[in-house]
């Protein structure tokens, strides 16, 4: 029983679609291509939900009233009935939508029996896939001469839809595009050379406007191009997402760039500030625009774009007009060139809405117009630089004649000034006289002072020294004391062991010497000599290093040029300070593989011994007898300098003081401790060794002070 059901549907169905065949368009030219879009018959499915079957099945059709079918701004799927008859000797035809802006396009072919076969095509695919590399979509129709075909096509779109249909053969088809292809070029080979042209004088030129006139146009290339499907065939070829949203985003940018070359070629914020404030609002409207295109709310943001495009075409043009009004000349080629393009754009318009026919002219009519723009505000521009020169000759001409007023005032002047120069030189003289006294004694007086801070650091290193040395020499002088009373102990007892004679008594004096030994406990004798000789030369030794320090560090009579070891330097700096440093706080030495380089080592161990010393100081007013008072001294170099690290855990040093660290007689101390001269002496000393002295260092972080020396001077 459902098996008779379903025969008897198919058969009603199947009469039904014979029944609604359009009447055959008779291919017979194969010399030209055949228009056919008045020859079809048209279904609209707004709910886009219809399938082949209830689309043959419908008795909604209507016939085609237009050579070209003309649907307007329509979220709705169309679909297209076609029924072709191959009346010449051709045998194969193609199928040509001349639309390159479809989203979605599927051909299908119905065979006798009501079996069909699809092909889909459209900008929601790669462009790779299709079998013909062209914008335009084309599909094969397999008709032998003399067969006769049915077929549906599908046809879907955000953009404005019309149906330019055409049947040709594949002689006939290339020769199409490759006229089309040709027109394209010239339109973008006038582009280009625009673009090429106005970078060369925004190069010479340097001005701006030349630049915004370049983004321009290539905005304006990717939009009209991108009516033929141009940037889809060659610039985004697998990126269909592009490919359907370009269609807004390109013009949307343009209107941006026109919006913004505007106020730049006719000054507008100087000659219409209230008109300029406005197209604020246009900027918006079109990032709302843009926004809901990326979300994908199309028809909305189609209809924002349009709407909002119209608006600034006649902004623009309105602002053009009144410039010129105005008098300012470049306003007459932008109005030129802005109208040549709003004919272009009006015809293209009306063309979409049918009130003008689809045409080879009423379709490239807005790239003409684009055409004519760029070029006549190339010469607009062009002129602007004549513009520019001539007001560069008037102001020239009017700065001359100041010049000529201002030397007749000169001349005048020169003539009282002389007067007043003789009289006030005399008085310079005796200025400059008294000025070289104070001079001299202002250098007099900074040399006692940078003597005077030498002596103070010499004094507090003099008294450290003392301190070092006091204590071995008061270690030596009482084991000295204590080594002399053992010793005459055992003196005296070798004595009497000397005097001892072979006679009857040797027994009781052996006797009274043993008894002498035991009490003055002889092993326990020997032993303290030997721990007083191994103190008294620790302490003697102890005094030496000092010295050798001392020596090291004052370097006397190498205040020449010559190979040092910086490390050596270091270590004698901290024997001196070791006053300073002992049971306060600890040193740790980080040192690298040195070389020695050149240096005066007399000064360059003054750097170290000021430095160190202001970060002693730092860290023990920051932490007392805390024992967390810590210097680190990290050493190392590259192929032309050596690095001296100098850390501390000290207080750290404020933006406002570190800023002023360096200049003489500067110093946070306070009064009668020091008179701020050693980091600046240390500084001149540096720049003596062409090297640097540098400080990095936060409040409540520490401080580094870093040391760069050249290897070779």
């Amino acid at each position: 029983m459902k098996k008779i059901l379903f025969l008897s549907v198919f058969l009603i169905t199947a009469l039904h679609m014979q029944a609604d065949v359009p009447p055959s368009i008779a291919f017979s030219n194969p010399q030209s291509l055949l228009e056919i879009g008045g020859s079809v018959q048209i279904l609209e499915d707004k709910n886009d939900k219809m399938s082949v079957a209830e689309v043959m099945a419908s008795d909604q059709f209507r016939n085609s009233t237009q050579k070209v079918p003309n649907m307007n701004l329509s979220s709705s799927a169309f679909w297209v009935k076609l029924n072709i008859t191959n009346a010449s000797q051709a045998q194969n035809l193609l199928l040509v939508l001349s639309q390159p802006i479809m989203d979605e396009v599927t051909l299908y072919t119905i065979d006798p029996d009501g079996h069909f076969t699809s092909i889909k095509q459209g900008e929601f695919q790669a462009f790779s896939k299709r079998e013909f590399k062209d914008p335009d979509y084309i599909f094969r129709l397999h008709l032998l001469s003399g067969q006769q075909g049915l077929y549906l096509m599908k046809i879907k779109s955000s953009d404005q839809l019309q149906f330019p249909l055409m049947v040709g053969t594949e002689t006939t088809v290339l020769e199409h595009i490759a006229s089309k292809n040709t027109l394209s070029g010239i339109y973008l080979g006038i582009m280009l050379v625009m673009i090429l042209y106005n970078l060369f004088i925004y190069f010479s030129v340097k001005d701006k406007s030349y630049l915004y006139y370049v983004v321009y146009i290539i905005l304006i290339i990717l939009t009209q191009t991108g009516l033929q499907g141009y940037p889809f065939q060659f610039l985004w070829p697998n990126w269909p997402w592009l490919a359907i949203h370009a269609d807004i985003f390109s013009p949307s940018l343009v209107g941006v760039a026109s919006l913004a070359f505007l106020h730049v070629f006719l000054r507008t914020k100087e000659h219409t500030p209230k008109l300029y404030k406005i197209s604020f609002v246009f900027y918006i409207v079109y990032a709302i625009n843009l926004t809901l295109a990326i979300l994908d709310i199309y028809k909305p943001s189609f209809i924002l774009m349009e709407m909002n495009a119209m608006l600034v075409s006649i902004y623009i043009f309105v602002v053009a007009l009144i410039i010129f009004i105005r008098g300012y000349r470049p306003a007459r080629f932008f109005l030129l060139a802005w109208t040549s393009f709003l004919v272009g754009v009006c015809i293209f318009i009306l063309k979409d809405f049918g009130v003008l026919p689809f045409n080879d002219f009423t379709r490239y009519t807005m790239q003409s117009g684009s055409a004519f723009e760029v070029i006549l505000i190339s010469f607009g521009l062009a002129d602007r630089i004549n513009i520019l020169k001539k007001e560069k000759e008037e102001s020239q001409a009017k700065a001359l004649e100041v010049l000529k007023e201002n030397e007749q005032i000169i001349t005048q002047q020169n003539v009282m000034l002389e007067t007043k120069v003789k009289e006030r030189t005399n008085e310079l003289s005796l200025a400059n006289l008294e000025l070289n006294k104070t001079f001299n004694h202002l250098k007099e007086t900074q040399s006692q002072l940078v003597d005077a801070e030498k002596m103070a650091s010499l004094g507090q290193l003099t008294a450290g020294i003392a301190h070092e040395i006091n204590n071995p020499i008061n270690f030596v002088k009482s084991n000295i004391k204590s080594l002399k009373r053992t010793v005459d102990e055992i003196k005296d007892l070798l004595e009497r062991y000397v005097g001892l004679k072979p006679d009857a008594a040797l027994a009781e004096n052996l006797s009274e010497i043993h008894q002498s030994a035991k009490e003055i406990d002889v092993s326990y004798s020997i032993k303290e000599i030997d721990e007083l000789v191994h103190g008294i030369d620790e302490g003697a030794s102890r005094t030496a290093e000092i010295i050798k320090g001392l020596r090291t560090f004052s370097r006397l009579g190498e205040d020449d040029l010559k190979k040092c070891d910086v490390h050596e330097g270091l270590n004698s700096t901290l024997v001196l300070l070791n006053n300073q440093t002992k049971d306060l706080l600890t040193i740790e030495k980080q040192y690298g593989d040195l070389p020695e380089i050149d240096c005066y080592p007399g000064t360059l161990n003054q750097v170290f011994m000021n430095v160190l010393n202001n970060a002693i100081q730092a860290v023990s007013e920051n932490h007392g007898n805390d024992h967390q008072g810590r210097i680190i001294i990290k050493t190392k170099h590259d192929d032309t300098y050596a690095y001296i690290h100098i850390i501390d855990n000290g207080p750290g040093i404020s933006p406002e003081v570190k800023a002023k660290i360096f200049e003489p007689f500067f110093t946070t101390k306070a009064v009668g401790k020091g008179m701020g001269l050693g980091l600046s002496i240390a500084y001149n000393i540096m720049e003596k060794h062409r090297g640097k002295i540098s400080v990095v260092s936060e409040l409540g972080h520490g401080s580094e002070f870093i040391i760069t020396l050249p290897k070779q001077l």
